[in-house]
Formats: C-alpha cells, sequence, structure tokens
C-alpha cells in the first residue's frame, strides 16, 4: 500500500482540489458542480464549468448543502471526471486521501466509505477534517512559529457553508471547543445578489456569475463608518461588465466611465453594466457582524474567543498566538487586518495575539494533506479495501472516539 500513489482531494463545497501526495501544488482546482445552461440539455461536469462561454446562463447542481455530502449523484460525475479526464489513474491502483467537514456525521460517513470501495475501488481510504491539515501546512510553511511548530493553534476556516473555529493541540482537534457561524461564501454570494438584484439588475438566478463578481469587487471594512461616508461620496464606485456571453465569459472590473454628452457608442449600447458601491464591503461585512442580516450569532472574533475560552487555560497564550485564516472567504482584502483589530481589545493585554494567513489561504488544507499523504501516519490510519470487506462500515465505530461522536450528535442536535 506504501507504494501505491495516494490521490489527495480536498472536496470543498465550492470547489474541488487535486492532486498527488507528494506534490506541492495541486494538479487541477475546479468546480465541485454540475453545470447546465438555461434551456439546453447538456451538462457540463467539473472543471468543463471554467471553459463554458457563458457563465450568466449557468444554472448549478452542488453535491454538497449546508457543508455535508448528499447529491451522490452529482458527486460521483465530478469524482469520475476528476479521476479518469484530470488525473487519467485508475481508482483501484491508488489510495485516496479526502477532507471532510468537522463532526460530519456518520451516515455520510459510512455512504462515503461503500462509494469509495463499492463504486470506485480504491485499494485504501482515509478522511480527515481538513482544520488539522491547513496547520500542518501552515507550520511547514512558518517554522519559525512556536505554537505553529508545536501544532498548537486556531485554525479559522471561512469555508463556502460555514465558518468554524477550531482550536488545535499538538495536531489533533479539540472537539469540545470547536464553534461555528452558519455563514460561509455561498451566503455572501446570496446576499450579493439580494443587494444587487434590489438596487439594480435582476441576477438572482445568476449564482456563478454572482459568485465571480464576489470575489473580484468585495473587500473588508477596516473602517465601517469611513468607508460609508466614501461609498456615499461616491470613492468606493466600480462598474462590473456584464459577460455578453461572445467575447467574454465572466464579464470584467472597470472603473466608473464618465457621462459624455451627445450620442453613446456602439459598444455602450452592446454592454450591460453592474454598478456597485457598498454593496463590496457590506456583503462580507456580515461575517464580522452577523446580526445585519437576522443572524442570532456571534461575530467572528467572539467566536474565536468563545473557542480559546472553551479550552485549558494554560493553552491559551498558545492558541492566540497562531490563529490561521483559511477558506475562500478568508482571501477577500483586508479580511486578516480586521480581524486582527478586532481580536486584538477581547485578549488580555499580557497574551501575544497573532492572526496568520497562508499564502493560498484555499490551498491550505490540500497542501497539509498532500504531506501527510506521504508520511508512516498515513498508511497506518488509512482503511484497506479488504479490512472494509470483511468488517463492513462497522469499522467507523473503531475510528472515531465514542466521545466525539457523542460530541457530533450533541452538537448537530442543538444546531439544528
Amino acid at each position: 500500500m506504501g507504494h501505491q500513489p495516494v490521490i489527495v482531494l480536498d472536496n470543498g463545497g465550492c470547489s474541488c482540489k487535486i492532486g498527488l501526495a507528494g506534490q506541492s501544488e495541486p494538479y487541477r482546482v475546479f468546480p465541485n458542480a454540475i453545470g447546465r445552461a438555461k434551456g439546453e440539455r447538456q451538462s457540463f461536469v467539473g472543471d468543463q464549468l471554467l471553459s463554458y462561454r457563458d457563465a450568466s446562463s449557468l444554472v448549478l447542481r452542488r453535491p454538497l448543502d449546508r457543508g455535508y455530502l448528499v447529491n451522490w449523484d452529482v458527486e460521483k460525475a465530478v469524482w469520475w471526471r476528476a479521476f479518469k479526464s484530470l488525473l487519467q489513474v485508475q481508482p483501484q491502483d491508488c489510495s485516496l486521501l479526502m477532507t471532510e467537514p468537522p463532526f460530519n456525521l456518520p451516515s455520510i460517513q459510512s455512504s462515503t466509505l461503500q462509494m469509495v470501495f463499492e463504486e470506485y475501488g480504491f485499494s485504501s481510504f482515509a478522511a480527515l477534517p481538513a482544520q488539522p491539515l491547513s496547520l500542518r501546512a501552515w507550520a511547514a510553511e512558518r517554522p519559525d512559529l512556536p505554537a505553529a511548530a508545536a501544532g498548537v493553534g486556531v485554525v479559522v476556516d471561512a469555508g463556502f457553508s460555514f465558518t468554524h473555529a477550531v482550536p488545535l493541540c499538538d495536531g489533533r482537534v479539540l472537539w469540545p471547543s470547536v464553534r461555528r457561524i452558519n455563514l460561509g461564501g455561498k451566503a455572501l454570494t446570496n446576499y450579493l445578489k439580494e443587494l444587487v438584484s434590489y438596487r439594480s439588475i435582476n441576477m438572482m438566478e445568476e449564482t456563478y456569475l454572482v459568485e465571480h463578481i464576489k470575489d473580484a469587487v468585495c473587500f473588508v471594512s477596516a473602517d465601517l463608518k469611513a468607508d460609508l461616508a466614501a461609498a456615499r461620496a461616491g470613492t468606493h464606485k466600480l462598474e462590473y461588465v456584464l459577460p455578453d456571453g461572445v467575447n467574454e465569459q465572466l464579464g470584467h472590473v472597470r472603473q466608473p466611465q464618465p457621462k459624455e454628452r451627445g450620442k453613446p457608442s456602439d459598444k455602450s449600447n452592446r454592454e450591460q453594466v453592474l454598478m456597485l458601491n457598498n454593496e463590496r464591503f457590506m456583503v462580507p461585512e456580515v461575517l464580522f457582524q452577523p446580526s445585519d442580516i437576522g443572524l442570532q450569532q456571534a461575530g467572528l472574533a467572539q467566536t474565536i474567543v468563545d473557542a480559546v475560552e472553551a479550552a485549558h487555560p494554560d493553552l491559551h497564550p498558545l492558541l492566540y498566538s497562531n490563529v490561521v485564516c483559511t477558506g475562500g472567504s478568508a482571501r477577500c482584502p483586508g479580511f486578516r487586518e480586521r480581524l486582527y483589530n478586532e481580536l486584538r481589545p477581547l485578549v488580555p493585554d499580557d497574551i501575544e495575539v497573532g492572526v496568520h494567513m497562508p499564502a493560498d489561504p484555499v490551498l491550505a488544507a490540500w497542501k497539509g494533506a498532500s504531506a501527510y499523504g506521504m508520511t508512516s501516519d498515513y498508511h497506518q490510519h488509512a482503511i484497506s479495501k479488504a479490512h472494509y470487506e470483511e468488517v463492513g462500515c462497522d469499522i467507523l465505530l473503531n475510528l472515531t472516539p465514542g466521545a466525539a461522536k457523542t460530541a457530533a450528535t450533541e452538537y448537530y442536535t442543538s444546531s439544528g
């Protein structure tokens, strides 16, 4: 088993990152979805969405709902394309290392085991939470940080469906201390859709395009009052030229064009332009102020404090010194600086606060998994197909401590 290639799959709600263990970068990053153009029967799977010409006409189906893998019909199609067309490997000749969300439900774990071994025929398989893998990648990136080298820190995973604050010690998740905000990149996209549809152009059906617009124009405000004043003065105005389905797939950003008297050019007649102003910073603001959209939960900084305070007091200084931001929403400009500015006043003055971000917060989990897949620990942890055929899904009972299963059950019961 140790000589077989290990496929590393970071199976996110928005995108898949796939490659082979030992590589420094994933082979491909592509949408974890199937898309279909309005009025057409042809479907586009995974990476095919990246080259489709008219993004504004795509309707997406995703396999993950609220962070959990629930639609295997979609996921099977995405995985088959990833394994056969992108990596061009035979699953039965490989091992699979996959990320999973914190407190993944046992029923989903069982379904995943069955799919991996019975549908694809992998020789061995392991699923791990993304957060300890991200911390492993961060420790390799910054070995000079004592807490990172010791495997201690708080991984803030601002993902597609949720945002988790996950304390770790010695590279292991402190499960009773994990805290979650029921907000992620999907909620931010939906909020942006509502704002622009109400104020400008109806884009409620243009999810794929609005996701791209959000990534291109949004930023986290360092001073909300000042930015609101600047927005009223027009400082933050941008124009987004929407795709025409011929020359551009996703459109582009440009500075507001001055209105000239007289007859407009033919080009301006053809362009459909979305004007953006305070939406650019009010959308990511909800991560720090969830009450802005009616969600009665603590903001990101307070959630981190709640997670750390639930851990042993002796760990608090190390945890606060190594807060690592990962996930797609963490790439939003100004995210790390705003989080530090809000977290610092909530922490005792004699404790150092360090808020860090990997070179690419989206790829941190994959890079950590790639390194882990080359270790002997991985091969000891992985489930072989022979063992699965002998024991079946009951093997999960030996992999997850009873306390963790109990915590998972209580967590989801209380979360609804």
